[in-house]
C-alpha cells in the first residue's frame, strides 16, 4: 500500500516568559501547529477474504488444474500464502479417516500415504493497472505444463514456465524448504471507488498445478497479511480436491411389466496411478427418472456398487420416460452422472 509522507512542518520554539504587565505565573500563548502535520491513522489490519478458484477443482487420470488465490486485505505492506494438505489443526476430527458406510469418505478407498509439500510464497506491491497475468482466469495458457516429471517427492508435476514480467517488474516469489514455490501479483482496488475501504486484492498464482498424485480431499489455504509496524494477521480457508469419477456402460432395460432395472460400472481415478481408472466399490449411485414429457427429475431408489463397481437396481411402477444414474461425490472424489437413457 502507498504510504502517503507528509513534511514535518517547522514550528518556532517559543520562550516561557511573562509578558509586560500580565500577572505572575503567566506564560504566552504557543500557536497552534496545523493538524495537517500529524500523520493520518493507517487503515487497521484486516482480512476480509481469501478465495480459491476454481472452488471445486477436480483432476483427471491425465492433466492438472491451476490454481489461483485472491487475498482481500487492507492495511497490509505484505501477504503470504501457504497451501497444505488437510484441514486445519482445530477441525482434524472433522474428515473421516476410515470407512464409515457405503458412500462415505473412505469406503473401498486405498488412498495413498497423504505425506505432502507445502506451498507458499509472499506478494510485493506492483502498479495497478496490469492485465491478467500468465495462467489466470482470463490471461494466456502456460505452454508445456501438462504432466511433467514429478518432484523429488513424488508429488506432481513441476512447472517449466518462466515467471512472467507485469511492467518489466519480475513477480518475485519464495522457495519454502519442501520445494514449492508460489508467485503472487498486487491487484489494488480501483482508487477512489465507492464504498472500497482501502481494500486490496493480493493475487497468488502457485507455480506447481495440483494433479491426481496430489493427496485428494481437504487441502488449508493459510493467508497471513502484516505491516510496517509489526501488525500480523492470519486467515484460513479449505477447499477439497476431488479426482474424477465416471458411471461406464449404464444400462435400462424393462424389467416385468410395470419394472425397469438400471445397471452400470462406477469408475474412478486410480489413487495409485497405476492405471487412469479403476472400480470404485461400495459406494451408493441413485437412479432418477424423468416422465415423458416433465421437466424434473424424480428420484426412483439407489443401489451400491459390487467389488468390481458394478450396480444394479430395480424400480417399480415407471417405464416410459428418460432414466439416468448418478454418483452423488464424497470429499475425495467428484460427482458424475450417466448418459440418459430412455425407454
Amino acid at each position: 500500500m502507498t504510504r502517503r509522507t507528509l513534511a514535518a512542518a517547522a514550528v518556532a520554539v517559543v520562550a516561557v516568559t511573562a509578558a509586560p504587565g500580565a500577572p505572575a505565573g503567566a506564560v504566552e500563548a504557543v500557536p497552534a501547529v496545523p493538524a495537517a502535520v500529524f500523520p493520518r491513522n493507517e487503515p487497521d489490519l484486516a482480512i476480509r477474504a481469501v478465495t480459491v478458484r476454481p472452488a471445486e477443482p477436480v483432476v483427471g487420470p491425465t492433466g492438472s488444474v491451476r490454481l489461483v488465490v485472491d487475498v482481500a486485505a487492507r492495511g497490509a505492506d505484505r501477504v503470504d500464502v501457504t497451501l497444505e494438505p488437510g484441514r486445519p489443526e482445530s477441525d482434524e476430527g472433522e474428515e473421516p479417516d476410515g470407512p464409515s458406510g457405503p458412500g462415505q469418505d473412505g469406503w473401498g478407498d486405498d488412498e495413498p500415504g497423504q505425506a505432502g509439500g507445502q506451498e507458499s510464497g509472499s506478494a510485493s506491491p506492483l502498479q495497478p493497472g496490469a492485465g491478467p497475468a500468465d495462467g489466470a482466469p482470463g490471461g494466456p495458457e502456460d505452454e508445456g505444463t501438462g504432466d511433467g516429471a514429478d518432484d523429488p517427492g513424488g508429488l506432481g508435476p513441476v512447472m517449466t514456465t518462466p515467471v512472467p514480467r507485469l511492467l518489466g517488474v519480475p513477480l518475485a516469489g519464495r522457495r519454502s524448504p519442501s520445494g514449492w514455490a508460489a508467485r503472487a501479483v498486487r491487484v489494488p482496488v480501483r482508487a477512489g471507488a465507492a464504498g472500497s475501504g482501502g481494500w486490496e486484492t493480493w493475487r497468488f498464482l502457485p507455480q506447481r498445478r495440483l494433479s491426481r498424485r496430489y493427496p485428494s480431499g481437504a487441502w488449508t489455504v493459510t493467508a497471513t497479511a502484516r505491516n510496517g509496524r509489526g501488525g500480523e494477521l492470519a486467515e484460513k480457508t479449505v477447499f477439497y480436491l476431488r479426482r474424477a469419477t465416471e458411471i461406464d456402460g449404464a444400462r435400462v432395460v424393462r424389467d416385468g411389466r410395470a419394472g425397469v432395472r438400471v445397471s452400470g460400472t462406477l469408475l474412478r481415478v486410480d489413487p495409485l496411478g497405476r492405471v487412469d481408472y479403476r472400480p470404485f466399490p461400495g459406494q451408493r449411485v441413485r437412479l432418477w427418472f424423468r416422465p415423458s414429457g416433465a421437466g424434473e427429475w424424480q428420484p426412483a431408489g439407489s443401489a451400491v456398487t459390487r467389488r468390481d463397481g458394478w450396480f444394479s437396481a430395480r424400480a417399480r411402477g415407471r417405464v416410459a420416460g428418460v432414466w439416468r444414474a448418478e454418483y452423488p461425490g464424497t470429499t475425495r472424489y467428484a460427482r458424475s452422472t450417466s448418459q440418459e437413457k430412455r425407454l
